[in-house]
């Protein structure tokens, strides 16, 4: 159990990554309370990525244990990563859309892994789920773009966009990799805001990966800073201040 009495929904102990020779993740050691919003900084190559990944199932650890919901991921055969998977809502890096299509079949494709083969053709003809789609772009505030070209819109709308292909199958789990590393400080902010507002509203856990603690640290719960893919940093966001963040980044070259 956490320390708030609430059942962890994601539990790491010891969990490791190698790919070959190299180790990107080490004895990593998390509990991570149902609910709970977490930042999770450190400089590049610190492994944000790869733990990312393997709280989404996408990546299996080379040692150690991973839960979710408490099962271990490890041990877990095809169709119950597939049921893991589809409780997590993924914002990735580099928003992923396909910029000539409008923004309702960018979002639609948050839901076409669970789909049959010809739901998936007709939802390209069709307008499939349009009323479902459309309530959550109305939460992120572009409800009204819903039929444009992804290729119109700003790049603050276009990571709505992202966000919103994430949320629209309710998830349980909320994953975003760097979100905002292509926008300007005041939007990546509200981008911030939003993706926590959405994770509190909604009851979601929500690990939130980014280069700029200073832009997520008044709006999430705790911050997990890694280096070397190891966890050097584990605290309330209370509990912090500039000079322990900006030591997470001395002698590697980058600003937090």
């Amino acid at each position: 159990m956490s320390e708030t009495g609430i059942a962890p929904v994601l539990e790491l102990h010891a969990a490791g990554r190698r790919f070959g020779a190299r180790t990107a993740l080490q004895a990593l050691s998390l509990s991570i309370p149902a609910g709970q919003c977490v930042a999770l900084v450190g400089p590049s190559g610190s492994g944000k990525t790869t733990l990312l990944r393997m709280l989404a199932g996408a990546l299996v650890a080379s040692e150690g244990v991973v839960r979710a919901g408490g099962q271990d991921l490890r041990r877990q055969g095809h169709r119950a990563l597939q049921r893991h998977r589809a409780r997590c809502g993924i914002v990735p890096q580099g928003q992923a859309l396909v910029r000539q299509l409008s923004v309702h079949h960018n979002v639609l494709a948050g839901l076409l892994a669970g789909w049959p083969w010809y739901r998936v053709a007709a939802s390209l003809l069709l307008r499939t789920d349009a009323a479902r789609v459309r309530g959550v772009l109305d939460q992120l505030g572009i409800g009204d773009r819903q039929w444009e070209p992804v290729s119109v819109l700003s790049g603050g709308q276009q990571q709505r966009v992202a966000v919103a292909r994430a949320l629209v199958r309710d998830p349980a789990l909320l994953l975003a990799d760097e979100p905002t590393a292509s926008l300007d400080p005041a939007t990546a902010a509200a981008i911030t805001r939003l993706l926590v507002g959405q994770a509190r509203r909604r009851g979601a856990t929500l690990v939130l990966s980014t280069h700029h603690p200073g832009q997520v640290i008044d709006s999430v719960d705790r911050v997990v800073g890694l280096r070397r893919g190891r966890v050097v940093l584990d605290a309330p966001t209370r509990d912090l201040d500039e000079g322990t963040l900006g030591a997470l980044y001395d002698g590697v070259g980058e600003r937090p």
